[in-house]
């Protein structure tokens, strides 16, 4: 399902996080297996590296609950 925002958008900045839990900005066709995220309000998650499928969950959780975006009709 895609979310829609009601009234702002955010922007989700995505991290690679490295076997010594450093972390470092993705890059396009940048290949990892490990991330976490930052969202534009300052929230990010602190997994410590989790698949992306768990993170893309988080992200439509937090949009859907703090930010008050709506499920996009016909997605």
């Amino acid at each position: 399902m895609k979310l829609q925002p009601r009234t702002e958008k955010i922007h989700i900045k995505w991290f690679a996080v490295l076997s010594d839990g450093s972390k470092i900005r993705n890059n396009k066709g940048f290949q990892h297996n490990a991330w976490d995220i930052e969202c534009s309000c300052g929230w990010k998650t602190a997994t410590g590296g989790a698949i992306k499928a768990y993170i893309k969950t988080e992200i439509f959780h937090h949009k859907w609950l703090v930010h008050n975006y709506q499920i996009k009709v016909g997605a």
